[in-house]
């Protein structure tokens, strides 16, 4: 499974912002724990080194953006995926530019508190953190269900 983390997420697990920051930060660990693979895309980059050094400092916000750069997937944003962002409906560019970036990446889901994306009309579903961590939960359930099944028969 691929998901995108929009930059709330990912600043929420950064600076401990309450409430949010117990489910970022979940989500953060079990993509390090290889359940899934984390993305998040080039431009959100400079957003975060920006936001985290004015909440801290430079060294913090250099320490933050290798760390992540080190242990997540980095999606590119070239020339097409901005033009392409043009034609999204969602009023937001950048949120466009999320999108369009999920969908060269064939990511699964976008991790996102905003509200604003128009659900029904994106190719690719929005879900927000503590609804992700259920579907996680399901998942992991149903495939130890599937495992002690299976050695059971043998």
């Amino acid at each position: 499974m691929i998901v995108v983390l929009d930059t709330n997420i990912i600043m929420d697990a950064l600076q401990e912002r309450q409430p949010f920051h117990v489910a970022a930060q979940e989500i953060l660990l079990r993509a390090q724990n290889n359940e899934f693979e984390c993305c998040f895309t080039a431009n959100s980059v400079t957003d975060i080194f920006y936001l985290y050094s004015k909440a801290r400092d430079l060294a913090s916000a250099r320490r933050a953006i290798g760390f992540l750069l080190a242990t997540y997937r980095i999606i590119p944003v070239t020339h097409d995926e901005c033009t392409r962002a043009l034609s999204i409906q969602v009023n937001d560019y950048e949120d466009a530019l999320l999108v369009v970036c999920s969908m060269k990446t064939e990511a699964d889901f976008i991790i996102s508190r905003d509200k604003q994306f128009p659900e029904s009309e994106l190719p690719i579903k929005v879900i927000e953190p503590q609804d992700f961590l259920q579907i996680l939960t399901n998942s992991n359930s149903h495939s130890a269900f599937s495992r002690a099944l299976c050695s059971r028969a043998t």
